[in-house]
């Protein structure tokens, strides 16, 4: 039992930072239509920027954080002006081969730039708490609780604040959303920003838990979609349920068998939730 409650809590723990990164994808692709197969890089590019600033300048962490975030933000932002506003309407496909080309763009420069030496970003956090046999790390219990945190922001973002709304409508319909005065170019980018940015920010809490390398990305990619699909193509909180299956799938087979039988018990979930929801957990659900 005790082993159980260990592996739940780990699982809660990954479910919250898996949604992170999952959310911001689908936030970017219920926005903007369009498939951002980079949104790893941007999870690594945010791990980087906390461990460049925190563990080779000795700056704070949480400052770091803060930082990465609006770093990535604005990077997010450029690309999306740069890259994706000319190919707004477009076919698909065109979206689709400019981000399969920023990945191998920034994972390539990443390797030149970061070097391929496994690197680290030390704990903010340390020690932790006994309860009924559980050990309890202070670390992952601050990191849960500031991921949940950050999951409750954006709710409250996209419900009470206007330009959350304006994404919320843009979301629903665009030409509608652009013929009542919404300004739907400055809420792409601001999208794109915003999701960009809640993958670094999954990045830099993971970081502190993973080994940082510049190939990173391409997991939390395959795991970003995996959980989109899950939950539901634009769908915020079928985003955040997918994450938190797929956290415990992660944890508890991982622990028991393998992390190869959770990949593929992983898709087998996937397959049968297409099988009889179609459109996904919660298909395009913005509430």
């Amino acid at each position: 039992m005790t082993e159980l409650l260990q592996m739940a809590l780990t699982g809660f723990n990954l479910g919250l930072m898996y949604a992170l990164i999952a959310i911001g994808l689908t936030l970017i692709f219920g926005v903007m239509r369009i498939i951002q197969y980079a949104h790893g890089e941007m999870f690594m590019l945010g791990a980087f920027t906390l461990y460049y600033w925190n563990a080779e300048f000795g700056l704070n962490y949480w400052a770091g954080v803060g930082v990465s975030a609006v770093v990535i933000f604005c990077f997010g932002a450029i690309l999306q002006i740069v890259l994706f506003r000319p190919l707004h309407g477009k076919n698909i496909l065109y979206s689709l081969a400019v981000s399969l080309g920023l990945v191998l763009i920034i994972s390539s420069s990443g390797q030149i730039l970061f070097g391929t030496t496994v690197k680290g970003i030390p704990s903010a956090v340390t020690g932790g708490v006994l309860l009924g046999g559980t050990y309890l790390s202070y670390e992952r219990m601050v990191i849960s609780a500031v991921s949940a945190a950050l999951i409750i922001a954006l709710w409250f973002f996209l419900r009470r604040t206007t330009t959350g709304l304006a994404i919320r409508a843009v979301a629903e319909d665009p030409d509608t959303s652009a013929l009542q005065g919404v300004k739907t170019r400055r809420i792409h980018w601001i999208a794109f920003g915003l999701g960009s940015a809640m993958a670094a920010i999954a990045g830099c809490m993971m970081g502190t838990l993973l080994s940082i390398v510049p190939t990173m990305g391409f997991l939390a990619t395959i795991k970003a979609f995996m959980i989109v699909i899950m939950g539901g193509l634009g769908s915020v909180f079928g985003a955040l349920i997918g994450g938190l299956i797929l956290g415990m799938i992660d944890s508890v087979v991982t622990t028991t068998i393998s992390g190869d039988v959770a990949l593929i018990l992983s898709f087998v979930v996937i397959f049968l939730i297409l099988v009889f929801r179609p459109s996904g957990l919660f298909g395009q659900d913005w509430e």
